[in-house]
């Protein structure tokens, strides 16, 4: 996979253009290019495109359009596909140590209507994070850290999906470590406890 991007920062806008898989010779490829523009000090407006062409004969164009909204403590954007599907979300700083955030996703193409709603949560004490989110299609996840001693931490995660599964069952896998490098040197350790709930 070959992916190529470039990025232009302005005073009041950005410009972003991407290729994924660009092929000159068979004129293949996603194309995908966005402009965002502020147009007040909280309020930024943009657009993205996105050209789809993943053989000679069969191509494809998406358009998209965002508002995002930017006030002392929080941040609210909307989102239209131009295929039928709208998304906004509303992020709130409620403290230093806590976080809200919420979601919705519509989708009304080709005559189906489906709407999700996600509400989740963050929340740092003085050695631990816990993060957790429930949507309206019955999954529920949540993760739980742990910090032991610098640089080391111990994870938990959980995820059940209730509008897949008719009955729970817990299993309790070996522990694996994940570790962190950065620039040649170990940074993290992170010992991690899987439960899966089939």
């Amino acid at each position: 996979m070959l992916q190529v991007e470039q990025d232009y920062n302005g005073k009041d806008f950005s410009i972003n253009l991407k290729g994924v898989n660009p092929s000159p010779v068979e004129s293949t490829g996603i194309f995908i290019g966005s402009y965002m523009q502020s147009v007040t000090q909280n309020l930024a407006l943009g657009a993205e495109a996105v050209y789809q062409r993943p053989t000679p004969g069969q191509e494809e164009t998406i358009w998209s359009y965002v508002a995002k909204y930017t006030g002392k403590d929080y941040v609210a954007t909307a989102q239209y596909q131009g295929f039928g599907a709208l998304q906004a979300s509303y992020y709130l700083r409620y403290s230093e140590k806590v976080d809200f955030g919420t979601e919705i996703q519509v989708l009304t193409a080709g005559g189906r209507r489906e709407a999700v709603a996600t509400v989740g949560g963050k929340f740092e004490f003085r050695r631990s994070t816990f993060r957790g989110q429930v949507d309206t299609a019955g999954k529920v996840s949540a993760v739980l850290e742990e910090k032991i001693v610098p640089g080391f931490s111990f994870l938990i995660s959980g995820e059940m999906d209730h509008g897949k599964v008719l009955e729970a069952r817990v299993c309790f896998l070996p522990f694996i470590v994940y570790c962190n490098v950065n620039q040649g040197k170990l940074t993290h350790v992170y010992l991690v406890l899987i439960i899966l709930l089939l």
